[in-house]
């Protein structure tokens, strides 16, 4: 399974939460919508949205997609210490590096 870093964590104003790769991404990740998960590839971005949370937080969505990015695409998402986090609560953060630590 091929690693990719996460450079940056946004929540948008809008409430989708982007996740954007270090590496810029490969065409591939489009193909992740196959996987009826919620998730997109943004190739403008170069990150995977996720929608505004209904029922699920921030974390449950990040889980969402390290989770589908896994099985769907084959990539194991990272995040690292050069990680930018935008527009993230305290503890929506604490709570995504705890997912990203288990």
């Amino acid at each position: 399974m091929e690693t990719e870093d996460i450079s940056k964590i946004e929540i948008m104003e809008s409430g989708e939460m982007l996740v954007v790769l270090s590496s810029g991404g490969k065409p591939m990740y489009q193909y992740i919508y196959r996987e009826a998960a919620e998730i997109y590839w943004d190739n403008e971005v170069k990150g995977f949205k996720a929608p505004t949370p209904r029922k699920w937080n921030h974390s449950d969505w990040f889980k969402q997609i390290i989770g589908v990015a896994a099985s769907g695409l084959g990539i194991n998402l990272k995040l690292s210490n050069a990680t930018i986090w935008v527009n993230v609560p305290e503890q929506t953060k604490a709570e995504i590096c705890a997912v990203q630590n288990t």
